[in-house]
């Protein structure tokens, strides 16, 4: 049987959403195959694995510990941390020293998906439709609406539809509170949709599309959190657009050397739509949005664990 290491945790903001996920993971995982463990990242060189309430420190050296004066080493990391230190990469090459083998992207993709800014400079490289954006300076002048968020934040923290001059300072400090590089982007008038996209022993798949429908002028972190919005599965679209979606989820998940399941999150303009941002380690809260397009899927929590663990 594998021992499983879910890690979760971390530096950020997102550390108790990360909580939340792993404990989806630690209650759906196939014990019939894999003994889990809930090991609590607090930085990147320190870990504590919870067991029946009584907490023990991993070995840094070789990421193992002692149970009942037997050493316990892990097979595979369930990669579950929103933000810090594990969504942007900074583990990866920790457990690749320890020849680990983990279910998130790897450090040079995780670095560039988690900095907005730079993965939509990158995206519009490529080819892609992505919205208009710049690093915001004082001088900067911008037509108003405009999104100003911080580049390098998860669970939309810090982010604000801003309509004239005077709300753009207020905007900027908030984002401010979540990192110091800020991006001021063109707003599209759209319908949010979002497509989960997975390597399923290798073949790239799409989960059905959700339509997010927020209460609030934007799906901020109050309504992503606080019940202020709608999240529709299967999105009601036309089906060529839910065919062109698909379609763009799958070839962004291949130029871009994606791995394990991730989350593709788009605004519909006029004609096409637009990728807004690509999250690598998704929420797998029972509330997330992935397990709700799991459930209409009818593909089993306890499956996909398992096909995730496998393809790591």
């Amino acid at each position: 049987m594998k021992n499983i290491a879910i890690v979760m945790g971390g530096n950020s903001k997102e550390k108790d959403i990360s909580i939340q996920s792993a404990n989806t993971i630690y209650k759906h995982i196939d014990r019939s195959k894999y003994q889990p463990y809930k090991v609590l990242c607090i930085s990147e060189h320190k870990f504590i694995v919870n067991i029946n309430n009584q907490q023990i420190d991993i070995k840094n050296e070789d990421f193992s510990f002692i149970l009942n004066e037997k050493q316990i080493r892990f097979d595979t990391i369930f990669m579950i941390i929103h933000g810090d230190p594990g969504e942007n990469g900074k583990l990866c090459a920790y457990f690749e020293t320890r020849k680990i083998p983990y279910t998130s992207c790897n450090e040079p993709v995780s670095s560039l998906t988690f900095n907005k800014f730079k993965c939509n400079q990158y995206l519009r490289s490529l080819g892609y439709q992505v919205p208009n954006s710049k690093i915001y300076t004082e001088d900067y002048r911008t037509r108003f609406p405009c999104i100003i968020k911080p580049s390098c934040s998860g669970s939309s923290f810090g982010i604000s539809k801003v309509y004239n001059d005077s709300e753009l300072k207020t905007a900027v400090d908030k984002a401010k509170q979540h990192g110091q590089e800020i991006i001021i982007e063109e707003f599209i008038d759209g319908r949010e949709l979002t497509c989960a996209v997975y390597n399923l022993y290798n073949q790239i798949e799409t989960l059905p599309i959700t339509e997010i429908i927020s209460q609030n002028d934007i799906f901020d972190y109050d309504a992503k959190y606080n019940g202020k919005s709608i999240e529709e599965t299967p999105a009601k679209i036309e089906k060529n657009i839910k065919m062109q979606i698909e379609h763009i989820a799958k070839k962004t998940y291949q130029d871009l050397n994606l791995s394990g399941v991730i989350r593709i999150d788009f605004i519909m303009g006029a004609t096409e739509p637009y990728i807004i941002e690509i999250n690598t380690i998704p929420g797998f809260s029972e509330k997330s949005i992935v397990p709700k397009m799991l459930k209409c899927a009818k593909i089993k929590l306890e499956d996909f664990i398992t096909a995730q663990i496998e393809n790591a």
